[in-house]
């Protein structure tokens, strides 16, 4: 089973970078571009092995994320 791991990123360039390079390396990636968003994918994906979470995100930002976490 592939590990998971999702990014919190409101730049979607830097994102699919991210994506792309542990794609590669073996790893299942999902994408968030926001706080809500990313509290979805957790939701519907409880076997997400790591987060890397942007700060300074639209909305509910990544300390707040990391809060309700």
């Amino acid at each position: 089973m592939m590990e998971k791991i999702l990014i919190v990123d409101d730049d979607k360039e830097i994102a699919l970078l991210i994506s792309d390079i542990l794609t590669d390396e073996g790893y299942e990636c999902l994408i968030a571009s926001n706080g809500e968003s990313a509290f979805s994918l957790i939701k519907t994906n409880p076997d997400i092995s790591l987060i890397l979470l942007d700060i300074m995100l639209p909305g509910v930002d990544g300390y707040q994320v990391c809060k309700r976490l």
